[in-house]
């Protein structure tokens, strides 16, 4: 059993929805605990907590912090740049780039912060940092320049001090965060983010199905329409279907708009008038988090054709409501390694294709049982747990060696 003593203080991370899921999902993981385990949260919210309100009364304490850019460009359309502005001086000036929520966590009392993702912390208590993937080493041409250094100096430096503990999101992140930066000083961690669902995600899908009038049955894709998510294979393999014959009806939900590729929407829906498949797909862009959940109950099977991801929400959501996925061979979807799952080559709509095929025509797969779920839940709680006590451990005693742990097994072993 893993010790409940220390104070948690978790940062809700807001800027994109991915984020906000895996905050609300840590805090409900560590409640599902026995109450002997269950530690004391803080919930740390820049200039706003609305995005958290379901999980407020699962924390102890949740608590605002603003720098003074912040209170001054509040609800301003230079908010983004007055707090970039903001990382960068106070960065310079206190070698921490939030010196607010260092100063709020101290107050608080908090025994560790999670996640930061950046060094420059030296006004916040414990930090334990977090990186989630590499993905400006593997798709590049999604960066400026001078995003791609901004990441490559941060993560160096995070992996390079032995003081730091580190958590990847997965295996492949951290093996690839080696390759390009060479043998981690810092203890690092594999934490496997686990969905927590919640009771009335398993009501009747029907009504919501009806509410948006789908046609089924249907696959179903939940991503951001962002480049790297690669909808176009998905299209693609539809249209090749269509041409031998066999309709596939796909619903796509997620945000429609790519900021670093503003063109990559418009074109898709281009694309889909090319390949005469409009009256096939449906987009519904961004819907409320419930109204998701039921369409990905009521549909055939989750599709997942990204080519990169830290690790998959979708993916997990699927195995959370007991949905087969249908993937790219990318390797992170393989080490989620959902029941149910098929697997095509990335970027290849044939194979897609005949992914897809396979649900469409033969029997219908089973509904998974999930019922290994709920340990599922409990892993994901005390892993993180048994790395919060690693670092409040570090804290206070001497220099230790560099280690990894991997979510489950918990176990420590040389880097």
């Amino acid at each position: 059993m893993v010790s409940s003593s220390a104070h948690i203080g978790l940062i809700g991370m807001d800027r994109w929805l991915g984020g906000a899921i895996y905050t609300q999902n840590l805090v409900r993981a560590l409640r599902q605990l026995p109450a002997e385990e269950s530690p004391r949260i803080t919930l740390f919210c820049r200039r706003s907590a609305e995005n958290f309100s379901e999980i407020a009364p699962l924390v102890d304490n949740i608590v605002v912090f603003q720098s003074l850019l912040d209170k001054l460009f509040a609800d301003t359309r230079f908010a983004s740049k007055a707090e970039r502005v903001d990382y960068t001086a106070s960065s310079f000036l206190f070698r921490d780039s939030a010196p607010s929520l260092g100063r709020a966590a101290k107050k608080q009392q908090v025994d560790v912060t999670f996640p930061v993702q950046d060094p420059y912390t030296r006004l916040t208590p414990n930090p334990v940092a977090w990186i989630p993937d590499l993905q400006h080493c593997t798709l590049p041409e999604h960066f400026t320049p001078l995003q791609r250094k901004v990441r490559d100096n941060r993560f160096s430096l995070l992996l390079t001090d032995p003081k730091r503990h580190v958590v990847f999101s997965s295996r492949y992140a951290l093996d690839h965060a080696t390759r390009v930066y060479g043998t981690p000083k810092a203890q690092t961690h594999v934490l496997h983010f686990t969905t927590v669902p919640l009771p009335d995600w398993f009501n009747d899908p029907a009504p919501v199905v009806a509410r948006y009038g789908l046609d089924s049955p249907f696959f179903i894709v939940c991503n951001q329409f962002w480049a790297h998510k690669d909808h176009i294979t998905l299209f693609k393999a539809i249209a090749k279907l269509k041409k031998q014959g066999l309709r596939v009806n796909l619903v796509c939900t997620g945000p429609t708009n790519d900021p670093r590729h503003p063109e990559y929407f418009p074109n898709l829906r281009a694309q889909l008038k090319a390949l005469d498949i409009e009256a096939q797909v449906r987009i519904l862009g961004t819907i409320p988090r419930a109204d998701q959940v039921a369409l990905i109950r009521a549909s055939q099977a989750v599709c997942q054709p990204s080519l990169f991801e830290g690790w998959s929400t979708v993916i997990e959501d699927a195995r959370a409501l007991g949905k087969p996925v249908i993937a790219s061979n990318f390797p992170v979807h393989l080490e989620q390694d959902a029941p149910g799952s098929r697997y095509f080559r990335m970027s290849d709509p044939d194979d897609c294709a005949e992914s897809i095929a396979g649900f469409s025509q033969g029997a219908a797969p089973p509904v998974q049982d999930n019922s290994r779920h709920d340990a599922r839940i409990l892993e994901f709680a005390r892993d993180f747990l048994e790395i919060v006590n690693l670092s409040c451990h570090t804290r206070s005693t001497s220099k230790q060696s560099p280690a990894y742990t991997v979510a489950g097994a918990h176990q420590r072993e040389s880097a």
